[in-house]
């Protein structure tokens, strides 16, 4: 009981400051709306600090602070154990979380698949919740996609924020970007010396042609699967902010009223046994979504907006030089909206979702600096 206790004090030292289990259980975004630069994890000297005491040095440091400190009345074996699984959670990372059934429920994603062409040469796919039904829009989209007048690139946008979906989903969809009998996966389990095997199968529909890939820190299980295989298979571009490594099999386990304890029961390794597990996809472009800006564009293309909206902006009319050799005066329907105190459509700045628009940028410029690629493709 004194170990016990020992560990638990000193984890709860390591809590001050950090925020609650339940607060951290589903990745928060990597930056916030307000700011344009991707946040970095600031080091924890605390931990580093509290690894370095060996046993003798943590024994005193507890009996100091259940002797002395100003408070050491209320250390009661309630509060020690409620520090030691809140430190533990902490420590664990993504590997164990506490949820309610209310936050687990709130982890779906509330989009749906969307597939569409963003220029002759670009489509551009969308996962929602990496389910059954997907998958035949998936092979709807690509059979559209691979006919004659269809794109030589891909989007592929993994940023729907769906933490957990089912391994077989992620082999599935891999299988379509794939050749047959392939090693994609492998589940390896704690005491199992075999591991489980994903391979890829034959599909109807298959995609074989440039595909870039948008990730960031909403990016689940599944999805972080499905980059770092092709990453590692076809070496395509990664676009976005870095992920946060929830590639492992969970198991929930109710722990009291309203409680679910979440935690890692199995690691998701790559073929040649690397894991991606707490380290997350690092993309080789990093720029940002802020989050807000994201759900909202999600939700306005669902409702049948073309993602041109987001990737072309309508410039404000200005006077030009042909303006004044025609006489014409562009401005003046937007100044006599400003006179009469009236909203106008410049007013509000446009929705921008720059991780999709720099993708297309950089697929436009690759089609113009080579074109003949594109037209062999």
């Amino acid at each position: 009981m004194a170990l016990i206790m020992i560990r638990g004090l000193l984890l709860a030292l390591f809590c001050i400051g950090t925020v609650h289990a339940e607060d951290k259980a589903a990745p928060a975004p990597a930056s916030s709306p307000a700011n344009d630069q991707p946040a970095t994890e600031a080091p924890n000297p605390l931990r580093g600090l509290i690894d370095t005491l060996d046993q003798s040095a943590m024994q005193e440091a507890f009996r100091l602070l259940t002797k002395d400190y100003i408070h050491h009345d209320k250390l009661d074996d309630l509060e020690v154990n409620r520090s030691a699984l809140q430190g533990m959670l902490n420590r664990l990372d993504f590997g164990a979380m506490l949820l309610t059934e209310k936050s687990r429920s709130e982890r779906n994603s509330p989009f749906a698949f969307h597939h569409a062409r963003i220029n002759p040469g670009i489509g551009y796919i969308r996962f929602g919740r990496y389910v059954e039904d997907e998958l035949e829009k998936l092979d709807a989209a690509l059979s559209e996609f691979n006919a004659a007048d269809g794109p030589a690139h891909l989007i592929l946008d993994l940023r729907s924020p769906q933490p957990l979906a089912e391994f077989s989903i992620a082999s599935r969809i891999l299988s379509r970007f794939r050749s047959p009998n392939e090693l994609l996966f492998k589940i390896r389990r704690p005491g199992n010396d075999r591991p489980s095997l994903f391979v890829s199968s034959a599909v109807p529909t298959s995609w074989r042609k440039d595909t870039v890939l948008l990730v960031d820190g909403e990016t689940g299980n599944v999805g972080e699967i499905i980059a770092a295989v092709l990453k590692r298979e076809t070496g395509c571009l990664i676009l976005g902010e870095k992920t946060p490594g929830l590639a492992v099999e969970y198991r929930d386990v109710p722990v009291g009223e309203d409680r679910i304890l979440r935690y890692a029961i199995a690691e998701v390794v790559l073929e040649d046994d690397s894991s991606i597990f707490q380290k997350g996809i690092t993309p080789d472009i990093v720029t940002l979504t802020p989050p807000r800006t994201k759900h909202e564009i999600y939700r306005a293309t669902a409702d049948g907006t073309a993602l041109s909206s987001y990737l072309y902006q309508k410039q404000r009319p200005r006077m030009n030089e042909a303006a004044l050799v025609a006489g014409t005066d562009p401005e003046i329907d937007y100044y006599l909206l400003l006179s009469q105190r009236k909203p106008t459509p410049w007013d509000k700045p446009p929705l921008q979702d720059r991780v999709l628009q720099q993708a297309v940028d950089l697929l436009e410029t690759t089609n113009f600096l080579n074109p003949r690629r594109n037209e062999e493709r």
